[in-house]
């Protein structure tokens, strides 16, 4: 009769430490490597972008970044898509809507598919001053993200 209270308090023991295993577990931070190819994209949008204010670069499938820009107040929200059948250096832009598609199109390094090239001969660009001006005499305003 002895050995069965000892078997309780050993089976309790094993519990307990399961639960303080658990909740170390749901508590402590993952630890995460530095990553590189957000870098590296922040650097392109600054490149690309100048004066845009950079609110999220976030790793979404395969390889790709969705990106949130933005300008007085105005977003461009897309996809920034490296390879996928491009050399290394080059990424595909996915545009969130028809006003990101707008001033990506105007940054592309090419004239029927929206990309930007690793080494491009002539680098197109869009400044946030540039786009001020434009919406000024365009009258162009942001329909919003959808």
């Amino acid at each position: 009769m002895s050995r069965i209270p000892h078997r309780i308090g050993r089976t309790g023991l094993v519990l307990a430490s399961l639960a303080g295993a658990f909740a170390i577990a749901l508590t402590a931070p993952i630890p995460a490597m530095p990553d590189s190819g957000r870098a590296t994209v922040r650097a392109e949008i600054g490149a690309r972008l100048p004066g845009w204010t950079v609110a999220r670069v976030q790793p979404s499938w395969e390889g790709a970044y969705a990106v949130v820009t933005s300008c007085a107040g105005r977003e461009v929200a897309f996809q920034f898509v490296p390879g996928h059948g491009l050399p290394h250096e080059d990424a595909w832009l996915q545009p969130n809507n028809d006003y990101a598609r707008r001033h990506l199109r105007i940054t592309s390094d090419h004239e029927r598919y929206l990309l930007w090239r690793g080494d491009p001969a002539d680098s197109s660009a869009l400044s946030c001053a540039d786009d001020i001006a434009q919406a000024g005499e365009d009258g162009d305003v942001d329909p919003g993200i959808d």
